[in-house]
């Protein structure tokens, strides 16, 4: 394992860091010295957490550079080449640790992120790499990463991801197009984990929230591509519904935090009592994580959805999964958008989120409001253990979104006796 200079841009850092012996470990089996580490990162995969970390080393000679480094506590199956397995004595306790961008469940990663390097990939597969430049728009270790390459002829995706997934993610996008959905056409593709997709049109919806809020023709856009997705074939299952982690993400936020134990089973008991009174969910077409960031609408008419991004999750589940995504998604924008300031973008976010929710009524599908309810739930637990909002806060979401339900069905209850009284009095 020889240490790479990252090209990575990171979040702002901490400054403690909870893994100290295990980098120490790995920085001694290099011959080097920790100086100091910082956590930046930390999500819950399996039954562990993934971490990132900037690491300050030293060699010998007393030259210092800084290594992004990522460890997995409790990792499963064999050993993988290019990564140090660490085991605690005392807990039993195993960790796999990898310098960045040796990502062993991602061999393309390296070939991906730095310039020279993409440049040769780039060419590798017919494209052009003239005055090349790279930002990485997003990396989720061990899952995928999305790099932004701008040459001289334009703007292109670079998608890295498991080898094994490489096929579908192409079929599905070509699928999806011939089907008349605005996906991203697929440029090229490589076997080792490579997906080079061609830009959107547009802007995310999510940054133009008071140009979609006004009145309801986005939302009655938003409804016809749902339509549209509905009714794409499928022969794959989407990605599985949220709620069938339920216990597991009750399980890892106990873990981050303890306090909010009673809270979270509390959550989790209405969350499972709420999805059961929606009944067995149909199985149609789904995106599998429809939020307006994934959302693109034309920025002059903003009301007018051009595109739609990351359907890697796609297939055949719950239509309620993704109308829940939605909901959850505002919810935390909203959250956010107070968070800096800005309470009016938090109002048409919440605002939206309502009216939105408010289609969950459905003739159709009886059980799709209580169903929707409960994965909305589950998506905003899931939130907190992304960091996106404290666990507090996502309980104190998820109880505002089951009083809105039960304040639906009074509603609803009050509508129905009041339609009766007339009709009885009529005869």
């Amino acid at each position: 394992m020889n240490l790479m200079t990252s090209t990575m841009t990171t979040t702002p850092m901490t400054t403690t860091d909870d893994w100290g012996g295990a980098l120490e470990a790995v920085a001694a089996s290099l011959g080097l010295t920790l100086i100091a580490s910082r956590q930046f990162h930390s999500e819950a995969t399996g039954e562990g957490f993934t971490t990132g970390h900037e690491v300050d080393v030293e060699a010998a000679d007393g030259s210092r550079e800084t290594q992004i480094v990522y460890a997995a506590s409790h990792p499963r199956g064999r050993e993988r080449p290019g990564v140090l397995r660490l085991r605690d004595d005392d807990s039993g306790q195993r960790i796999d640790i990898w310098l960045y961008p040796r990502d062993p469940r991602l061999p393309a990663l390296a070939a991906a992120v730095f310039p020279a390097a993409a440049g040769v990939l780039l060419e590798r597969l017919g494209l052009d790499a003239t005055g090349l430049a790279l930002e990485i728009v997003a990396y989720r270790p061990g899952k995928r990463a999305v790099v932004r390459m701008t040459t001289a002829t334009g703007i292109l995706y670079l998608k890295v991801v498991k080898p094994e997934a490489v096929d579908l993610i192409r079929s599905r996008h070509e699928l999806w197009q011939r089907h008349g959905l605005p996906v991203p056409g697929v440029r090229a593709s490589a076997s080792d984990g490579i997906v080079v997709l061609d830009t959107l049109p547009g802007a995310p919806a999510i940054g133009i929230l008071p140009g979609i809020a006004a009145g309801d023709a986005f939302l009655d856009a938003l409804d016809r591509l749902v339509a549209r997705i509905n009714s794409v074939p499928s022969e794959t299952a989407a990605r599985a519904s949220l709620v069938a982690r339920l216990d597991w993400y009750r399980r890892r936020l106990e873990v981050i935090a303890p306090d909010s134990r009673a809270d979270l089973e509390r959550t989790r008991e209405l969350i499972a009592e709420h999805y059961a009174r929606g009944g067995p969910p149909p199985s149609i077409t789904v995106h599998g994580d429809l939020h307006l960031g994934q959302v693109f609408v034309d920025p002059v008419n903003p009301t007018e959805i051009v595109g739609v991004l990351d359907i890697d999750t796609a297939g055949l589940g719950d239509p309620t999964d993704d109308a829940a995504a939605l909901v959850a998604h505002l919810l935390v924008t909203a959250e956010h958008r107070d968070g800096v300031g800005e309470p009016g973008l938090a109002e048409t976010a919440r605002s939206l989120a309502d009216r939105s929710r408010r289609r969950w009524a459905r003739g159709d599908d009886p059980g799709f409001a209580a169903r929707a309810t409960a994965i909305t739930a589950t998506h905003l637990l899931g939130h907190a253990l992304s960091g996106s909002v404290s666990v507090p806060t996502a309980v104190r979401l998820s109880a505002a979104v089951f009083a809105d339900f039960a304040a639906s069905e009074d509603e609803s209850a009050l509508t129905t006796a009041s339609h009766s009284s007339h009709t009885d009095a009529e005869t």
